[in-house]
Parts: C-alpha cells; structure tokens; sequence
C-alpha cells in the first residue's frame, strides 16, 4: 500500500511538472540566501536588521541570513567559514586584513564592476580599499572622520564663543588650549595657571581626545606638516620634527596646561560620553560615528565643531570595508545586497550619525545633504562641520594603502604613545625607538 500510495505522488508530480510545461510556465525558483556577517553596537545591529528586511521585501526572490558577532569575535568566526568551505557572501572586514584577504583570492576583485557601475563609481576615492596597482576590493562601509564636540552649556556657563565650524576659521592650536584652559575649572573656581589652581580636585576639564587610538592624534601630525609613513610606504616618519611637535602638544594638554585628565586621574573618571552629558567635560576629539551616541543621552546640548589646527586644517577618513567574498554563493545577488546596504536610502545609520555617506552627490546636491543632515542627530553646523570639512580637509589613514600597517599601529605606535601619555617617556625618544622597531614591518604599498 504504501509503495503505491508513493507510486501515486510520483506520478501526480510528474503530471503537474509536465502540465507547467505545457503552458510555458516554469515551477517557482528557491530564493537565493545570501550570508551577511558585520558587528557592530545593539544600536547599529537593529539598523542593519531593518536593512536587510527593506532588501528583502525590495527582493522577493533573496534572502539575507544575518549574523552579528562581536567585534573581538568577528575575524575568528569569518576565518572558521572559510576554513571550512562556507564562507559568508558578503561581510564586513577589519580594514587590517582586507587587502591580504584580497591578494590571496579570498575576497572578489571588483575593479571591474566599479569602472561600470555609475553609483559605484561615483563614491569618494578617498574610500576606496587596493589590493594591487589598479585593483579595488571595494569602499569603506561607511565614510568617517575626526571631529571636535562640545557641550553648548558649558561655554554658555564660561561666556565663551562656541568653536568654530568652518576649516577656514579653525582654531590655531594656542587659541584652543587657551580656550581649554577658561574651560577648566577646579572645585573652588580656579583656573589652570592661577594660584590655588587644584589639578586634583577639577570640576571640569576643557578637553579630552581618544589617545587609546591611532584616529585620536594622527590628525594632528598632518595639520603640523608631517606625516606618519612615507609614500612609499617603507618608513615609518613619526620621529620628524613635526610629528614630534604635535605628539608633544598633545600630551602637554595633560601634563603641563592641565585641561585634560592624565591616564590615572581619567581612570577614576566616568567615560568621555558621562562627562560631556554632565558639564565636567567641555570639548571631546572623537570620530564622528560618536553622534549616534551622543544624539541619545538626555539633556546634553551638542555642538561640533571642525579640529583645531597647527599649520592647516586636517582631519583624517577611515572605514573598515565591506567586501564580497570569493566563495559567494551568487555573485549577482551579492553585488545587489552589497550595493544596497549602504545606500543612504535605505539605511538609517546615516541620519542618526553613525555613518557618512559614501557617494560625493551627498556632498553636494543640497536635498541629498539634507536627507542625511536634517534630524535630531546631526547639529545645525554640521554642515560645515562634516561636509564640507570632508571635501576640503581629509587625509587617508595609511591603513588603505600601507601593508601590515594594521599590525605596526597596534605593536608600535600606540604603546610608544601609551608611555607618552602617562609621563613614561618624552616623545622624541619614544617617537624614534617606534620608527626603528616598524622598520622590519613596512612592506610598501597596496596600490603600488
């Protein structure tokens, strides 16, 4: 009985099959699944989680497995998929392996599909990622620098003028630290300089940057004229006179203006984001993806301003890529996707200040600026702030184009500068021990 009830099934299939091709019409197609690995904070998971349910309802015929793991986890858990023969389609990529993972074959060169994809073609070079002379494995996901925040109250508090918006207008960097100092205030009113002043007893610090991270100081090596590898990319130049210089007015804000708190004093301080939110914090030097953050904290007035500068404005452009991986299931479905999540449009990463955009239109095109710009997230300034400060004022991370530099940025530079900024060493002498010890590692250049 069930052989036959079996027999039956069989045959009713075959008579459907063979009706369908009768009448010219085919049996429905399984969607493609596209595997889509990223990280990223619970806010930005919920971002790319309604992303990839836009996709799919704009593509019926695609499916997206997402799957967020943390960033400390994230290149181990992408590594075992392609150990194992099933690799992610698309996904993002530490910026520090992207162009090896490219050379060796495991990521698409998309050289190709860039020169004839008017969309792609048109994002902003400055984002591009080169595996070879010529070749491009992508963009960043995202567009990102450097900027200057501030709390309004504060210099609302201190009747000073907020800082200004415009690279034409920024700060020299004596007009700032003499700004920070009005803005640094101990518990019995005094200033730094003033008799009485009690550094250990501050109420509030004037500035604070992210000195934990190459993005944090390298904006002001450029603004002073030096440079921190040279184009070739086979020496590391931060022992040059005026890398030293920035480095050293950097840690002066700690140890000799005393505006900012010394590693040990901001130990037993709450974060950065806490003491601007309060008042105990006036200006923050951070990446401008810090707007997410900070557009949600209740009561804190922001403003954003460009960074102070030595001899020209500069900040620096950065962003871990987004690649399409070699094993892809479906390469035209991957290409769509890849396209798709990061598109102003259909992401709200880029309102709510995660993110920049990546294509210049956005930069130019007044109703495409204010898509992104009019919102709670993004100050009245930010126009000039962020816009036109990235068309006029960027430097490319030397994580684009110099290999192992990921690998010379975590070993090198920044325990040199750790022993700076906690009074260990002069910057000179650690500067120069840096240069000697990358030496080995500078291996040239991607795109060269």
């Amino acid at each position: 009985m069930a052989k036959l009830a079996r027999a039956l099934i069989g045959l009713g299939l075959a008579l459907s099959l063979a009706a369908c091709q009768a009448l010219g019409a085919t049996p429905p197609a399984e969607p493609v699944t596209l595997r889509f690995t990223y990280w990223g904070s619970p806010v930005e998971k919920e971002a790319i989680e309604r992303m990839v349910r836009a996709f799919e309802a704009a593509n019926p015929d695609i499916r997206v497995d997402a799957r967020h793991y943390p960033n400390a986890e994230y290149l181990a858990q992408v590594s075992a998929m392609l150990a194992s023969g099933d690799p992610p389609d698309v996904g993002y990529l530490f910026e520090t392996h992207a162009a090896e993972w490219a050379s060796q074959g495991k990521v698409l060169d998309l050289t190709d599909v860039f020169h004839s994809d008017p969309d792609l073609a048109a994002r902003l070079p400055e984002t591009y990622y080169y595996f070879a002379p010529g070749r491009t494995l992508g963009t960043s996901t995202a567009s990102e620098i450097v900027l200057l925040f501030y709390n309004r109250a504060v210099f609302d508090r201190a009747g000073l003028p907020y800082p200004p918006a415009r690279a034409e207008e920024a700060w020299t960097w004596d007009e700032f630290v003499a700004v920070a100092r009005q803005l640094t205030v101990d518990v019995n009113g005094r200033h730094p300089g003033e008799p009485g002043f009690d550094p250990d007893q501050v109420q509030t610090y004037g500035v604070s940057f992210d000195k934990d991270f190459w993005y944090g100081y390298f904006p002001f090596i450029y603004s002073n004229g030096g440079a921190v590898v040279d184009e070739a990319g086979r020496q590391l130049l931060l022992d040059s006179p005026a890398a030293v210089e920035a480095v050293q007015r950097l840690a002066d804000l700690m140890w000799v203006d005393g505006v900012m708190p010394t590693p040990e004093r901001q130990s037993h301080l709450p974060a950065s984001d806490a003491l601007l939110q309060t008042g105990q914090l006036a200006m923050d030097i951070r990446g401008q993806w810090k707007l997410l953050d900070y557009a949600s904290l209740q009561g804190l007035d922001l403003g954003v301003a460009v960074l102070p500068k030595f001899k020209e404005p500069r900040t620096v452009i950065l962003g871990s890529p987004t690649v399409i991986f070699a094993g892809t299931r479906d390469r035209a479905a991957a290409l769509k996707f890849y396209k798709f999540h990061n598109d102003p449009r259909a992401v709200d990463l880029y309102a709510r200040g995660l993110w920049m955009p990546l294509q210049r239109d956005y930069y130019t095109n007044p109703d495409l600026i204010a898509a992104w710009l009019n919102n709670p997230a993004h100050p009245a300034e930010a126009r000039t702030a962020l816009v036109d400060y990235a068309l006029c004022c960027v430097v490319r991370s030397p994580h684009y184009d110099v290999k192992n530099f990921g690998r010379i940025t975590t070993e090198i530079i920044q325990p040199a500068l750790d022993r700076v900024w906690a009074g260990q060493a002069a910057p000179a002498a650690a500067l120069a021990e840096a240069v000697q010890a990358a030496a080995p590692l500078l291996a040239g250049r991607w795109d060269r």
